[in-house]
């Protein structure tokens, strides 16, 4: 997943050393604690940190309270003995928010983290990492449900609507493969409708590379934008018992043959339709490759051929 998460180092130790140093203003009010007397007051105090704003039992963070970070992060929420315990809120500026379970300072429990990008975590966390069950919802809508480690999905299933009309209705994932390393992620998946996907995971939902066979048993090679075909790429239309009938090697937009390419009439090289190809059909002039040596200049409309002429 394409995000770094802020995380805390424990500060309370340096907290506690420079006690000395605190400066802050309160009303203090006496309680007897297992009969000790314990001092519990509202107050703020700064330290080298930032600021807390909350409840204290004698001089530690102890009940509500807030800390606004000098780095710019606002914690909301539970304290014990200075540290973060319990339920609360992390704002991470310009990042995202996190609202859920602490322990020990750090992420640790059931929270949701979200991104201002609009992408959503929601389950396990451990030592500030997304580690354990969870469900991570893209800015699309496309969510992958699995097992976490250290901010990365590990398995899962993969649930997306892909925006391709003719092959592609909304499909719901049977199985599913994730590999990652540190510059790459990768996906095998198949659905109940047939269609498998191999390739990119950046692919569904920005760009990637991919091969896709659809339920038809015609596949596409090639480059992905949001699931669509986009870039360059190869397209091979197949029959029943899997042989290629013909197949279009060029460019594509939006899902459809648009700009430079080739379109073969069979599985051989020859012959091929080399030019420009607009919404899937060839458009304006373009060369006919019967066999080698033997070309002719066709021109098209409408995905119609009006002139042809050897050259």
């Amino acid at each position: 997943m394409k995000k770094n998460i802020i995380s805390f180092s424990v500060f309370v130790v340096a907290f506690l050393v420079s006690l000395v140093l605190i400066h802050y203003k309160a009303n203090p009010t006496t309680k007897f604690m297992d009969a000790q007397e314990h001092l519990e007051w509202h107050g703020q105090v700064e330290n080298e940190y930032g600021t807390y704003d909350g409840t204290l039992i004698d001089d530690l963070f102890t009940g509500d309270g807030d800390f606004r970070f000098l780095t710019g992060e606002v914690y909301s929420g539970d304290w014990q003995d200075s540290y973060m315990e319990g339920n609360g809120v992390l704002l991470f500026p310009e990042i995202g928010e996190y609202k859920g379970e602490l322990s020990n300072s750090m992420r640790n429990g059931q929270g949701i983290f979200t991104w201002d990008s609009g992408e959503i975590y929601e389950g396990d966390w451990k030592k500030d990492k997304m580690s354990g069950d969870g469900t991570y919802t893209f800015s699309s809508g496309a969510t992958l449900t699995g097992i976490f480690k250290n901010n990365k999905p590990i398995s899962g299933t993969l649930l997306y609507k892909d925006k391709a009309k003719k092959d592609d209705p909304e499909t719901t994932i049977v199985s599913l493969e994730y590999s990652f390393s540190e510059d790459k992620e990768t996906i095998i998946f198949s659905t109940k409708g047939g269609l498998k996907y191999d390739g990119d995971l950046s692919g569904l939902f920005n760009k990637g590379n991919t091969t896709i066979t659809y339920p038809s048993g015609n596949i596409y090679s090639g480059q992905l934008v949001e699931g669509m075909r986009d870039g360059t790429g190869k397209y091979e239309w197949k029959d029943s018992s899997g042989e290629t009938l013909s197949y279009y090697d060029g460019n594509w937009s939006s899902d459809h043959m648009s700009g430079p390419g080739e379109y073969h009439f069979s599985s051989s090289e020859y012959p091929y339709l080399s030019g420009n190809f607009e919404n899937d059909v060839p458009s304006g002039t373009l060369v006919y490759y019967k066999e080698a040596g033997n070309t002719f200049e066709t021109i098209w409309e409408n995905g119609i051929c009006v002139s042809v002429k050897e050259t």
